[in-house]
């Protein structure tokens, strides 16, 4: 039995190593079988390549040539010289140097320089553009001086001798942000009715983009697939780039398109028949190591996924909280070696929270990937960026080289954060803080940093918006003075008996009479004295008190306005009131409390919260509002996006000119027009910030409906208003009598 056993076991034995074998010299076969076609596939898609390298670089030159000689049908021509030197004709110019041009040449952009090398004239796409001597580029003007010195070596000696071509200068260059081929050639008389002398050559500069037509005119006439611009390195697979560089060797960009593989496609063609006879040879091989494959790759792939799952963000695919923790970490202990400096930037969006409750949270979600991808792009490979929840990204800046590195890319983040963000139908607007710590001046502990960058950002929110700081031990000092003054707001707001009201009469320009008031916050602080509005209303507003302040301003104005005989009351209301469902209910409570006619109301809304698109609860309220009688009054006009449009669509009853348009500096015309704009749509007009005797006199002259600032009188108190009002009303009876 001993022995048998020993023969079984060299029997498998001498199996397994035919098997192994025979496994050995099929796999040896098939290799050496696969590699022989797959070297001739390679090389017949080389040749292939070689041979579109060369149809797109004839491409190329073709049209560098043809643009010249699409110049020669207009600028060898007794015409041209006579519209363009002598007597300047912009309509002969347009349609015979700038549409034709466009039209029969396909040209994208031409100008037209005189003698002194002035723009004269500008197309662009086809249309007369406004000329603007900035749109003539360095690398164009570079082009026209060559040719000026061409002509002063003779070259146009040379060409009415007919020894030559008339002289141009031809180079590839980015125009308008976009790689162009650029050609430039003097405008001469074809006979000799018409003279001109040497260097008194006006220029036709011809513009044809490469990133336009001329990759379709590539794929439909040379058969490039997918022919295309890239200005970057970036090639998808499958495609061949052909490189763009200037007469300097500059590279300018690459000619990209899909490239047309031959030996790829025979090689897909075969491989099924390939596969199948090995497959038959070798199937049960081939299932086993399969089978083992397929588990260790299920291992480690679930393996990888959950470690990916646990380190980023599900939304965006971003690096979370603790991955960025961790990094932090490595870097801080890096550079503890290194000696490097470091930044943390903690970003955070502001108005998110209006637009997930106004246009819900799938737009939210929406505006959150692609905020995601600007700030990737806008940092590149600079740094390492995570979303750390909500609407808070932190970015991660290792071995800053000097200042203005942090400062270039924190205003990088900005801009890429300046546009609206549109979804279907619907748009918004949202604006960007940044807060930045580094270290090791700032510590190196990773909690630390992150509070104090945490604290830079709420010094950024602060200052409204669009803005980043860079943590300063001072801005802890100031944090802690906020929070206690946002505390003491409280207590004011449950008290009621340090919160006044103060009122600015607002004169009638026709008779000088007090036709209505505006009605101002003012806080008589225990210990402080009086504290502006500028200093506690953000913080009402960002801790949630404004709807408690604006409901007791609304509610003390209508109370003291009531009885008063005045056109009407102004009270201010902050777009977050808007935006608070309920607000419209909460405006005519009040009025039926106080027993006030709600046309008597004017409620001054600041033009950027009306112009706020997003914000449809706002324009609800409003129509609700207007419908009702209140007026609606549009602050602080000329300091947002004013337009005649803006003021039709917002359907308000007055303007008020801001007072920087009175300054000494500005011009007395816009107030003017901003008057005769208002009027023309039925619109009264307030002019806030009068201060001399002058500017009332010219605000009378002009039209303006009504004036008020510190010349006519100053915000005076509830009693102090009502004596002046009823002074007002004695002479105007004691008149009425005499």
């Amino acid at each position: 039995m001993s022995a048998q056993g020993d023969g079984d076991a060299a029997v498998l034995k001498r199996m397994h190593r035919l098997t192994l074998a025979a496994a050995l010299t099929t796999l040896a076969a098939a290799a050496l079988l696969m590699t022989s076609v797959e070297w001739s596939a390679h090389r017949s898609d080389d040749i292939s390549k070689s041979r579109q390298m060369r149809m797109a670089a004839s491409a190329l030159d073709r049209e560098i040539q043809k643009i010249p000689y699409d110049q020669e049908s207009v600028a060898i021509w007794d015409d041209s010289v006579n519209n363009v030197r002598n007597v300047f004709n912009a309509n002969w110019v347009d349609v015979n140097l700038g549409v034709w041009m466009s039209t029969y040449f396909k040209h994208d952009r031409a100008y037209v320089l005189d003698s002194g090398d002035r723009l004269l004239y500008e197309m662009s796409d086809g249309k007369s553009a406004k000329a603007n001597a900035k749109d003539l580029t360095p690398e164009i003007m570079k082009l026209v001086r060559d040719l000026r010195q061409q002509i002063s070596d003779g070259a146009l000696d040379r060409f009415q001798k007919g020894d030559t071509r008339i002289p141009r200068s031809v180079d590839i260059a980015y125009v308008d942000t976009h790689p162009s081929i650029v050609s430039v050639m003097p405008l001469v008389p074809h006979s000799d009715a018409v003279s001109q002398a040497r260097g008194s050559e006006a220029l036709l500069i011809s513009v044809r983009y490469l990133d336009t037509s001329f990759p379709t005119n590539l794929e439909a006439k040379y058969l490039l697939s997918g022919a295309r611009f890239s200005n970057a390195n970036e090639l998808k697979p499958g495609e061949t780039a052909y490189p763009v560089v200037s007469r300097d060797k500059i590279r300018i960009g690459n000619l990209v398109w899909k490239s047309e593989l031959p030996g790829r496609s025979i090689l897909h063609e075969i491989m099924p028949f390939l596969a199948l006879g090995l497959g038959a040879i070798s199937v049960a091989m081939f299932f086993v190591i399969r089978r083992l494959r397929n588990t260790c790759a299920d291992l480690v792939a679930g393996e990888e996924h959950a470690r990916h799952l646990a380190l980023h963000d599900a939304l965006t695919g971003l690096p979370n909280r603790a991955f960025f923790i961790e990094k932090l970490n490595a870097a801080l202990s890096d550079q503890s070696a290194n000696n490097g400096t470091l930044a943390v930037l903690f970003l955070d969006l502001d108005r998110f929270k209006q637009v997930n409750d106004t246009l819900g949270h799938a737009v939210g979600d929406e505006l959150i990937v692609y905020f995601a991808e600007k700030f990737g792009e806008a940092i590149s490979n600079n740094g390492f960026i995570a979303r750390m929840g909500g609407d808070e990204f932190a970015i991660l800046k290792t071995n800053l080289s000097s200042a203005d590195d942090l400062v270039d890319i924190c205003e990088r983040l900005l801009r890429s954060a300046s546009e609206s963000f549109e979804t279907l139908d619907k748009r918004a607007m949202v604006g960007l803080s940044i807060g930045v710590t580094m270290a090791p001046q700032d510590g190196r502990d990773p909690s630390e940093l992150l509070r104090k960058a945490d604290i830079a950002l709420y010094q950024a929110k602060l200052r409204g918006g669009q803005k980043y700081q860079i943590f300063s031990e001072d801005m802890s000092k100031q944090l802690v003075e906020r929070q206690k003054l946002e505390a003491e707001l409280r207590c004011a707001l449950d008290k009621g008996n340090e919160l006044e009201l103060y009122f600015q009469p607002v004169y009638a320009s026709s008779d000088l009479r007090i036709a209505s008031v505006e009605s101002l916050i003012r806080w008589n602080h225990p210990s402080r004295g009086l504290v502006s509005p500028f200093d506690f209303i953000a913080i009402a507003e960002e801790a949630g008190l404004i709807g408690r302040l604006g409901e007791w301003v609304l509610r003390e104005a209508c109370r003291a306005a009531k009885d008063w005989r005045l056109d009407t009351v102004a009270v201010n209301v902050s777009p977050l009131q808007l935006s608070q469902p309920g607000f419209p209910e909460m405006v005519f409570d009040i009025l039926l409390e106080v027993g006030m006619s709600p046309r008597k109301l004017e409620l001054e809304i600041t033009e950027t919260a009306l112009l706020d698109s997003s914000n449809a609860t706002s324009k609800k309220a409003l129509n609700v509002l207007r419908k009702a009688g209140v007026r609606i009054a549009l602050d602080d006009f000329g300091t947002g996006y004013s337009s005649l449009n803006n003021l039709i669509a917002l359907q308000v009853d007055c303007v008020k000119i801001d007072r920087s348009f009175l300054q000494p500096s500005s011009s007395r015309s816009v107030i003017w027009a901003i008057i005769n704009m208002a009027h023309a749509i039925g619109l009264t007009v307030t002019a806030e910030g009068v201060e001399t005797e002058d500017q009332k006199e010219f605000l009378i002259a002009v039209g303006c409906d009504h004036m008020q600032g510190y010349f006519l009188s100053k915000p005076i108190t509830e009693a102090s208003f009502g004596a002046l009002l009823g002074d007002q009303c004695s002479k105007a009876g004691d008149a009425a009598a005499a």
